[in-house]
């Protein structure tokens, strides 16, 4: 097995087990769904609350236009006109000269003209943090107005209906339930990403079919099938076998007598590959007169099982087949199901 032909990139994408893992991590999307619903509501709607309170007064003004010749259609000007109007130099110089006081950039920012439903009647609206500035830019904006419009050749009078006596707070615009969907769309899609990409990214060796594919070496199952004595028995002989792997030596022992448990034969010295540059570590692969079984783990990446795997190939000591430990077999199970393999065999009779 040489180091080049191990290319986990060049695996397409399983999508059944994407699936099943990305379903596994249903919880974690969950609990991201709702913090980023949480922490997106939380944010708005204290950034809401630390705003600057606004005080808005509003007036109405009644425009008089002239009839379209020839018909009795009036000529008026619409809602967007009137807002773009209102902060036009014009209309703002005419407010100031009716108080020359204010700050013709306050003015422009607190001030708009627009209309609410009837195209007749303009409303006056001025919103700063100052109750009684509102009042003093909303009774020079009157005066302003009503001098702008009755200069316009479209309007032929102007006269005031309903005046501000006060300025009254601006409502808080929360619109909690809109931060909470938002943050809940933020948080469901930042999630699905991240498990995405970790699945996708994630090289481990989930099912022991991987071994055959990934490695081209005889796959014997899992550790934990309840048939693995036959499989070894099938791939490594009756005379017994060297379990080989880069697990540390505790871990080993522990497969080592789960083996034994499961009634085959392994040997009880073991090949720790785990440091291919160990003195004296090739003349004992050398000296290996039984046949290898190479243990892979579920639980780690197989970087290091691929370099060994590599060092035993240059020895010509292949291993006879693969073992896959620390297997999630609820997961082999529910991916085996509806499908006819061997390892589907070996799950159904878990």
């Amino acid at each position: 097995m040489k180091l080049w032909e191990m290319r986990y990139g060049y695996e397409p994408v399983n999508g059944r087990m994407f699936l099943l893992r990305f379903l596994g991590k249903i919880r974690f999307i969950i609990i991201s769904v709702l913090l980023g619903a949480i922490i997106v509501c939380a944010w708005h709607v204290l950034y809401r609350l630390s705003s600057e309170k606004q005080y808005m007064a509003e007036s109405d003004v009644y425009l008089e236009y002239i009839p379209e010749a020839g018909s009795n259609e009036l000529i008026y000007f619409n809602k967007y006109t009137w807002e773009q109007m209102s902060k036009d130099s014009a209309v703002i110089d005419e407010i100031i000269k009716a108080d020359p006081s204010l700050d013709p950039s306050l003015v422009r920012e607190s001030f708009t003209a627009t209309l609410k439903s009837d195209v007749k009647v303009l409303t006056l609206q001025v919103a700063t943090s100052d109750p009684d500035m509102s009042m003093r830019i909303m009774d020079a904006a009157i005066t302003g107005i009503s001098e702008y419009a009755a200069s316009l050749p479209e309007i032929l009078s102007v006269r005031v209906i309903g005046q501000a006596q006060s300025a009254e707070p601006v409502p808080l615009d929360i619109r909690a339930f809109r931060a909470v969907v938002l943050g809940a769309i933020i948080g469901l899609f930042i999630s699905c990403l991240t498990v995405s990409v970790m699945i996708l990214s994630d090289d481990r060796i989930i099912l022991p079919e991987t071994i055959e594919k990934r490695y081209h070496l005889p796959a014997a199952g899992t550790l934990s099938a309840p048939n693995i004595n036959e499989t070894l028995s099938d791939l490594a002989g009756d005379d017994g076998f060297i379990v080989a792997s880069t697990l540390s030596d505790t871990a080993v022992t522990k497969v080592i007598e789960q083996l034994k448990k499961s009634g085959t034969n392994p040997q009880s010295k073991q090949l720790n590959l785990s440091d291919t540059e160990k003195p004296g570590l090739a003349e004992e692969v050398k000296a290996s007169s039984k046949p290898i079984v190479y243990v892979f783990s579920s639980l780690v990446s197989p970087q290091a099982d691929e370099r060994a795997l590599s060092f035993l190939s240059k020895y010509e000591k292949e291993p006879m087949c693969g073992l896959l430990a620390d297997s999630d077999d609820a997961l082999i199970k529910c991916y085996y199901i509806g499908k006819r393999s061997r390892f589907a065999d070996m799950a159904d009779k878990k």
